[in-house]
């Protein structure tokens, strides 16, 4: 058991394919003990309308059944299943997230597309380690491409964009004909897409990196030709363009080292990485087989010794929107000793504590902008801001939780989200509503004797007489807060002791 309980995983379901990686967590760092690797296309049955094909939703649901028997008997703290580009562009009311989350029998985080990169960006800094030159980390996957630049252990600058090699590949090589034509208007589109923020990683010498499947494909293709003794450079690219174009068709490229399962995503794969030299001014770049998947396994090992970057984000946004420190901290340890009240009884985990926490320090981050209405305004701040290692799922989550921390509750104001998960949000929203009121003074002084009990219906606050006496407005607000509770099918009582 302590076997199992020493290692962690990371799952990353990508456009093309996905990948699971297991490994012990030893020292602060990562011993890699099994990789799983499953072609799935999901991005190839997904429609403009963002429907996915029932052959590409059971090919992915199979892989993740596979998968969850791997990680049976692992601890759920213990692993990440990270969802990307596809799954931010599936628009089916979360019926497949719901499925690919039963498969599993875990949740699926749906990362934002600057969370992909900064996660790109750990796992290739893993590999590599220092470079003497800033480091442009480049990950073109299925849907999009991700690029992150730094100098340390997290980047400076992380960005995706909107090319990939199956959609490249769908978009400007249908029925897999090739032309001169088509493949300069692929490279225009990805140049396009690449235009707005290509400025941020040119202007100095860096040590470009790229990972995952078009990379380790067209470097493969330049060793097995004899093109190149490792990486990729332009010299690689206009020769493989050359083989491509005189095929006329993805079915006849004949070329060493290019497998059955890549062609018929090669076209696409090289029409981005030309763009991506193009626009960022390269000459040539070496390659890592460490990318999505190994960062996760990185940042899940951060948080495991006390460097969790989420923290790190909270703390810059109350910075940035000037929150008031010590009220933000009042709220926060009243809530903590709320949730340890009732957390046994309504099955709130380790999880639960940190959202609660987090949405603590932050509930009053839209005050920033109004006064009116300011827990709107902090959902759209914790929603939209950029908050590196949140997930897009878990930002939605918490901006939830902000939203309805003050003013009128009620069920259809809850995320959507699975049932479970609603439920956690409003359990959680609950309890931070009842430590804003305790503490609406804004002041140190707090209710002395006051007792938090729970139960699996609610919670009971027990007060000594003289302390009511002494805040009949925390009284008033806990009595119309009662009402909101019940609402939501909780119940809060107050008692008032001699």
């Amino acid at each position: 058991m302590k076997e199992a309980c020493d290692q962690i995983a990371a799952v990353d379901l990508g456009s093309n394919s996905f990948h699971m990686v297991v490994a012990r967590a030893d020292t602060g760092r990562v011993q890699l003990l099994d990789r799983i690797r499953e072609r799935v296309s999901l991005a190839a049955g997904l429609d403009g309308d963002g429907q996915l094909s029932c052959q590409a939703r059971d090919r992915a649901l199979d892989c993740l059944r596979r998968f969850a028997e791997r990680l049976r008997g692992l601890p759920p703290h213990r692993y990440r299943v990270v969802g990307t580009n596809t799954f931010r562009k599936i628009d089916d009311g979360g019926e497949f997230l719901h499925a690919a989350e039963a498969a599993m029998g875990h949740g699926v985080e749906i990362l934002g597309g600057d969370e992909e990169a900064r996660l790109v960006f750990l796992g290739i800094r893993y590999d590599v380690g220092e470079t003497p030159l800033p480091l442009l980390a480049i990950d073109i996957g299925g849907g999009s491409t991700e690029l992150a630049l730094g100098t340390a252990h997290a980047p400076d600058i992380a960005e995706s964009v909107q090319i990939g090699c199956v959609a490249l590949s769908s978009r400007h090589f249908k029925g897999g004909r090739v032309t001169k034509r088509r493949l300069e208007e692929a490279v225009m589109a990805a140049s396009l897409e690449l235009e707005p923020i290509a400025d941020r990683f040119i202007g100095q010498p860096v040590d470009a990196i790229a990972s995952s499947g078009t990379a380790l494909a067209i470097e493969q293709i330049a060793e097995e030709s004899g093109w190149s003794d490792g990486g990729i450079d332009r010299d690689a690219l206009r020769k493989l363009r050359r083989i491509v174009l005189d095929a006329g068709h993805v079915s006849e490229i004949d070329v060493k080292g290019l497998s059955d399962g890549r062609r018929p995503v090669i076209a696409g794969g090289l029409a981005a990485m030309i763009a991506v030299f193009d626009s960022l001014g390269l000459e040539s770049i070496r390659t890592s087989r460490c990318a999505l998947r190994e960062g996760v396994l990185v940042d899940m090992v951060g948080r495991i010794t006390g460097r969790d970057r989420r923290e790190q984000s909270v703390t810059a946004l109350m910075d940035r929107a000037h929150v008031d420190p010590s009220q933000a901290a009042r709220v926060t340890d009243t809530s903590s000793h709320l949730f340890h009240a009732v957390a046994p009884m309504w099955n709130l985990d380790g999880e639960c504590q940190r959202m609660l926490h987090w949405s603590a320090m932050l509930h009053e981050v839209g005050l920033s902008i109004s006064h009116t209405d300011y827990h709107r305004h902090g959902e759209y701040l914790v929603a939209n801001t950029n908050l590196p290692g949140f997930s897009r799922t878990t930002q939605e989550r918490l901006a939830g939780i902000v939203r309805l921390h003050r003013k009128r509750i009620s069920q259809n104001r809850l995320p959507e989200c699975a049932k479970d998960e609603q439920r956690t949000i409003r359990d959680l929203a609950l309890l931070l509503r009842v430590a804003v009121h305790l503490h609406r003074s804004r002041t140190d002084a707090t209710i002395t004797g006051l007792t938090m009990r729970g139960s699996s219906e609610g919670l009971e606050l027990t007060l000594p007489q003289a302390e009511a006496q002494a805040h009949p407005l925390t009284l008033a607000d806990l009595a119309l807060e009662a009402d909101q509770w019940n609402r939501m099918g909780r119940e809060l009582c107050v008692n008032v002791v001699d």
